[in-house]
């Protein structure tokens, strides 16, 4: 029998599809990268491997993040579902919380997205549940018959059932879910407490509804890529990465479709904890930019913070994911009037196909891409990775087009380019803003970290803006994502809402209760196979003055923490997130929390350095930096050896990633492979 010797990470955007492979005998990572397939993602993950040209039979793991589950909700293209919920409360998607959506207060043409299920198949039974979990209708007197029978002649693909109060007694919801999916023969069906067991209504049942809605499209993409996989002689067990930074097997994704939203994001974050660690730093920024979308979230002290309440378009999700803010501005977000006649840039993007003007596909429209290399940013005599081959003739056609449609005052095409260019890094700096500033932190206190294909492109003209003075790229930039599976643990996360004001509740009862959710956590990974050896527990705790709305997620050490403990940490989290805290004031607890690691053996990733002297230095070209044409050196990374010191401006190549460095920049190449970049600014 061969030895299975390689782990694959495969990392699925909306532009590129990006491969790493690690020898486990070697330590050598390879790396692929080719065109995502729109609709059909899963060619595109063998369209990778068969370029990698390794024996499928030496493959031991697979690791996928994928974005299916986001493109389904962004484009409306997942099951049709029904709803079973309590009498009386069938319009709570509709009634929300009534607050108009941020991004719609000044909009006077504002229209709120319409609810995931029509009203039609929104179906109310007599049951109910106290407030104190008290059951005070039984449902078992319900017959579900003509409900399912509905549901089946309106061709409902996936059955939600989000009963009041359940997250206090499951009991109805679970005789429900049970008698449903009994009448409901293949149509998943899926209870909101098994999906979130918290208190709010409107989140928890949008949150079951999302995880019904977006069930057979995860499914069937997960079923069909498995089949495709064996169908090529892999046989090695196949991961998908979760919203929480962890992986999870195959039916656990399909059962938890919602918990794979942010399955592509995440894993540059776990990428990115593993370089700093490496390259000696404990708070970074994450500036993840791809083909299609700009991903970022905040690292501090090695760990990515992570939320347990999103909203996703119009609709809450309430699963723990990484904190990742996401905006529209990629190498292919597209540069247009709007019928004001002001210039903007994305969210529309060219994608893959036809993509850009200057990948030669049919794209006509001018997009970030066109504008790098407008400016000379991009070589057009060279084929980059994916096999592409840029025309300078074609982007400066899309500028002339769009300089046509501005009008008057447009200025060249290259002054166009810039201002493009401008447009799209003011937005993502706001989206670093959004979780640093928002947040409590301060941009400058932190690295910001490039990655993904466009990251290194545009990273140190965001850290300008931000004034942030220390700028990180890795090795593999390109691949930073796929490099996150290749070292993700397995995760499960549990919930139990139980709480209090502090001064009224004992805590006993919370040692209790966090060591039942630990017995649970163990008995679940010792089902996935890991032994107890390789378990790792972390608990939190949910808090709040008593009277707010939101909480905030506090460290906890059940076993040995006092409340005096937790109370203080709480203010101080609150002092730091909002400027102030009232120390006066009582505190309570909402919600216990656990996540649950099994742990996998983390690869050394060393990086081969190469012996110095050798000149880096590819050619020299003009590049467009603020005002003007600079010549520039154009270097090649895979020479530039550890301990060894460049100064900007220059143009850094390699396989996956080009780092665009203006003049002030100083860089070092560190011992574990990555750049580290510095500059100082002028108060």
């Amino acid at each position: 029998m061969q030895e299975q010797k390689y782990i694959v990470g495969i990392d699925v955007g909306g532009t590129f599809t990006d491969l790493l492979c690690l020898n486990t005998e070697t330590q050598e990572l390879l790396s692929e990268k080719v065109p995502s397939i729109p609709g059909s993602q899963w060619k595109g993950v063998l369209g990778a491997l068969e370029q990698l040209g390794i024996d499928y039979a030496e493959i031991r793991a697979f690791v996928h993040g994928t974005t299916i589950a986001t493109n389904a909700l962004l484009e409306r293209k997942g099951a049709k579902t029904g709803l079973v919920t309590t009498d009386g409360f069938r319009d709570t998607l509709e009634i929300g919380r009534t607050r108009r959506l941020i991004g719609g207060l000044f909009d006077i043409k504002f229209v709120r997205p319409k609810p995931l299920v029509s009203r039609d198949l929104r179906i109310e039974v007599d049951e109910r549940v106290a407030a104190d979990g008290t059951v005070l209708q039984s449902v078992d007197d319900v017959d579900f018959a003509p409900i399912v029978q509905q549901f089946k002649d309106s061709g409902v693909e996936a059955i939600a059932v989000a009963f009041m109060n359940a997250y206090r007694n499951s009991e109805n919801e679970a005789k429900a879910l049970e008698k449903i999916q009994a009448l409901a023969g293949d149509v998943p069906v899926c209870a909101s407490t098994t999906v979130v067991p918290e208190k709010g209504e409107f989140e928890r049942f949008s949150t079951c509804v999302l995880n019904a809605y977006l069930t057979p499209v995860v499914t069937t993409y997960l079923e069909t890529l498995a089949a495709e996989l064996e169908g090529q002689g892999i046989a090695a067990p196949v991961s998908v990465m979760g919203s929480n930074g962890g992986v999870m097997t195959l039916d656990q994704a399909a059962k938890f479709a919602a918990g794979t939203f942010l399955s592509g994001p995440v894993g540059g974050a776990g990428g990115a904890v593993r370089i700093c660690e490496m390259a000696g730093v404990d708070d970074c920024i994450t500036f993840d930019m791809g083909g299609t979308s700009t991903d970022v979230a905040l690292i501090h002290q090695l760990t990515p913070r992570i939320s347990h309440s999103n909203q996703i378009d119009a609709y809450p999700l309430q699963v723990p994911q990484l904190d990742i803010h996401t905006i529209g501005a990629g190498g292919g977000s597209i540069a247009w009037v709007q019928p004001d006649g002001t210039l903007e840039v994305g969210p529309q993007s060219a994608g893959a196909m036809p993509g850009p003007a200057c990948y030669q596909r049919g794209g006509t429209e001018p997009t970030i891409s066109d504008a790098n290399l407008m400016l000379g940013r991009l070589p057009t005599d060279r084929t980059l990775a994916g096999g592409l081959q840029l025309s300078k003739d074609l982007s400066e056609k899309a500028f002339l087009g769009l300089a046509e449609r501005l009008g008057e005052g447009a200025g060249s095409p290259v002054q166009l380019a810039d201002g493009v260019l401008r447009i799209a890094v003011s937005k993502m700096a706001g989206a670093v803003r959004e979780v640093s500033v928002h947040r409590g932190f301060d941009p400058r206190d932190f690295a910001l970290l490039g990655f993904g294909g466009a990251g290194p492109m545009h990273v140190f003209l965001v850290a300008e803006e931000l004034s942030i003075p220390q700028v990180i790229v890795p090795r593999f930039p390109g691949h930073l994502s796929a490099l996150g599976q290749l070292l993700a643990d397995l995760r499960h996360d549990f919930v139990v809402a139980w709480g209090g004001p502090l001064n009224e509740i004992d805590i006993t009862e919370l040692r209790s209760k966090a060591g039942d959710m630990q017995a649970e956590a163990t008995a679940r990974l010792l089902d996935d196979g890991f032994a107890t050896d390789r378990h790792a527990h972390t608990f939190s705790v949910d808090m709040r003055y008593v009277g707010q709305s939101f909480t905030l997620s506090i460290p906890c050490d059940p076993q040995n923490s006092s409340w005096d403990d937790l109370r203080e940490a709480f203010h101080d989290r609150h002092e730091q997130t909002f400027g102030r805290a009232d120390r006066h004031s009582e505190v309570e607890l909402v919600n216990i929390r656990l996540f649950s690691l099994g742990l996998i053996d983390k690869p050394a990733l060393k990086f081969a350095s190469p012996e110095g002297g050798a000149d880096p230095v590819i050619e020299r070209r003009q590049v467009w930096f603020g005002d003007d044409w600079t010549d520039c050196p154009i270097i090649d990374r895979t020479k530039m050896a550890a301990g060894e010191s460049f100064q900007g401006p220059m143009i850094i190549e390699e396989a996956g990633g080009t780092s665009v460095v203006p003049p002030g920049w100083t860089i070092n190449v560190h011992a574990s492979g990555s750049l580290d970049c510095r500059r100082s600014y002028d108060d």
